[in-house]
């Protein structure tokens, strides 16, 4: 094989250096016209800085006019009415006119015309303020004639003249500085725009010929792979094959020993109770009915050792649409029987839930084990809630999961408040024979069992777990698609994404692999992130980094909860939103006393539209922003 793929890799290696050289030639054209626009982009931004400078100085002159306007009202206000109260503009005015001055001069440096014209301008405005404020003083000093005398002179009118005159001629020269410089600025942006037209049929005629020289060589990969095909496709099968046989005969021996030892005693206690059924006298009915009791628990035993036999023989599935919903209900009363009275089992139906395609016999048994796990794991005493939904697994989260379909499922967990697994346990608890029980309480076939029957039925089985907690598994069924019943419902309103703008999101989640893919998700969606791998951390960073403004945590935690989190950061930031994650269902969660109604949840597995819909609930639905328009719209 080695030998054959040497000989194929020949014309494929030449194939890939004339297409590189093919590819070197365009970049380099492609970088020419990107210098020329971004060339053209630069002398466009200065042009554009130039414009907006002389229109900073347009109204910086006229700003000083004003000011000078302001400072004769409150001196003519003041001369009529000796009302101090006029000389307030005057003031007002005069500590602005300095500032006005140093600003104006420092715009103009680079233009003499301007320079000259405010060496001319800038006496005249102090002439002027001398005037003001000698009139003032001589109206304090009640000196009325003198400082009324001087304003009939026509000294203060004659000088304002002047000073608008100045202004005027000034912001005349710097408008037609302006109307230049704002063309300039248009006929940078003509050719940049030109520049980037040219290299976009230019980009759009490269992709043309590489697409063109692509397909020659793919067609080349293709004609050198596909007399490997045949050859990798026979030793993938045989492999399979063998992996197959080796797994079957494993658990043909266990399951095909247990099922026919099993069987023999059940023989005898079936015939027994049989032949003492038919001696007992008709008029004792109380042992009858125990016998029939004890046949009929026999006969149940009978029927599960038929069960691992079918296992061990792999028989093909049989499945057919169903309503799941209708299902789960018919099984209750013989759960309620099964489990025991001291197993409290809540099960929260899916409104419009779609219908499944799949084997229900089989269905059936997977949930029974299930429950009968949980059963286990809490000892026979606490709550099993069985619940149901539609669910859509997107591409993103088919990606992430390599042996998942990305589409439409029918959900159904199993949640317990039993003792959990760890994540060394939750690795290994699909493998056939693996048990956590002691001996002779399990044969390690049940989940495995369940894990063989979802993976046969084109479906996915999730596991999510906390030690001393409880367990939560889903199982995502495939949609029966051509089920009249679902056609006739309406499809959901695709989700809107969040406008992520200004949000900076701290993640805190102890496993690293689940942190990652949230901080990947996270930033896809636009949101800037952090990350803390428990409370303490996550604390500690939210004061000292105040760009945190959403916090997004999951529930169950060593040392400080997620809950507990809340509290405190709530304590430090009562504005900051709040969205909690955890792998249990929501009813299951709420239920179990984990956390409060009203808390915005995110339930795990979640897809990045599941992720973008419920941050932008926490965010717009928290008291902070609920009130005020969207900063990120």
């Amino acid at each position: 094989m080695s030998a054959r793929l040497s000989q194929l890799s020949l014309p494929l290696k030449a194939a890939q250096r004339r297409l590189g050289t093919d590819i070197l030639g365009c970049v380099v054209l492609l970088a020419l016209i990107c210098g020329l626009a971004v060339a053209s982009l630069l002398s466009s931004e200065r042009a554009a800085a130039w414009a907006d400078q002389s229109w900073q100085t347009r109204q910086t002159a006229l700003q000083l006019l004003s000011a000078m306007k302001d400072a004769e009202t409150g001196q003519r206000g003041y001369l009529l009415t000796n009302d101090a109260s006029y000389l307030v503009p005057y003031f007002e005015a005069r500590r602005e006119i300095g500032g006005l001055k140093k600003q104006l001069s420092g715009l103009v440096t680079d233009n003499p015309t301007h320079q000259k014209q405010l060496s001319e301008l800038y006496p005249l405005i102090d002439a002027k303020l001398d005037e003001l404020s000698s009139t003032i003083e001589d109206r304090m000093s009640h000196r009325s004639e003198i400082s009324m005398a001087l304003v009939h002179s026509n000294l203060g009118r004659n000088l304002m003249d002047e000073i608008r005159a100045n202004v005027d001629e000034f912001i005349r020269i710097e408008d037609q500085m302006l109307r230049e410089r704002i063309a300039q600025a248009q006929m940078h942006r003509n050719l940049m725009l030109a520049a980037v037209l040219a290299m976009i049929v230019l980009a759009a005629a490269i992709a043309l010929i590489m697409l063109r020289r692509a397909r020659r060589y793919v067609d080349e990969v293709q004609a050198a792979n596909q007399s490997l095909q045949s050859e990798i496709q026979q030793r993938e099968t045989a492999e399979s094959q063998l992996r197959q046989s080796q797994k079957m005969e494993a658990l043909g021996q266990l399951t095909g020993g247990v099922a026919h030892d099993f069987n023999n005693m059940l023989a005898i206690i079936v015939g027994n109770l049989e032949m003492l059924m038919r001696r007992l006298p008709e008029q004792d009915a109380r042992s009858r009915t125990l016998a029939e009791n004890a046949h009929s628990g026999a006969m149940r035993a009978a029927e599960l050792t038929r069960g691992l036999l079918a296992f061990s023989r792999q028989q093909p599935l049989k499945p057919k649409t169903l309503d799941v919903n209708q299902c789960v209900r018919d099984m209750s009363v013989m759960l309620h029987r099964a489990l025991g009275e001291d197993i409290q089992i809540e099960i929260v139906q899916g409104v419009g839930l779609w219908h499944a395609y799949v084997d229900r016999p089989q269905l059936e048994s997977a949930i029974l084990n299930l429950t009968v796990n949980s059963r286990d794991a809490m000892n026979g005493s606490g709550r099993i809630t069985i619940e149901t939904a539609n669910a859509l697994l997107d591409q993103a989260y088919a990606d992430a999961h390599g042996e998942v379909e990305a589409g439409q499922y029918v959900m159904v967990a199993v949640t317990d408040t039993g003792a959990g697994m760890s994540p060394e346990v939750i690795e290994r608890a699909f493998d056939p024979f693996f048990t956590t029980k002691e001996v002779g309480r399990g044969t390690g076939l049940g989940l495995s069992q369940v894990h063989g029957f979802i993976k046969q039925s084109r479906g996915h089985v999730k596991i999510y777990s906390e030690p001393g907690v409880g367990t939560n598994i889903k199982l995502y069924l495939p949609r029966d698609l051509y089920c009249k019943a679902d056609a006739e419902l309406e499809r959901p309103a695709a989700p809107e994404l969040p406008l992520a703008q200004r949000r900076k999101v701290l993640v805190v989640e102890d496993d690293a692999d689940v942190r990652n893919f949230v901080l990947a998700a996270l930033q896809d969606l636009g949101y800037e992130t952090a990350e803390a791998d428990g409370a303490t951390t996550a604390l500690a960073k939210i004061a000292e980094d105040a760009q945190i403004n959403v916090l997004l945590t999951d529930v169950v935690m060593p040392g400080i909860s997620g809950r507990e989190l809340m509290e405190a950061a709530r304590k430090l930031r009562p504005d900051m939103p709040v969205l909690c994650m955890t792998g249990y269902t929501r009813n299951a969660v709420v239920h179990n006393g984990v956390l409060d109604h009203g808390v915005h949840l995110l339930s795990k597995p979640f897809t990045l539209d599941d992720l973008a819909r419920e941050l932008r609930a926490a965010i717009f639905h928290h008291p902070s922003t609920a009130s005020a328009p969207d900063a990120d719209s």
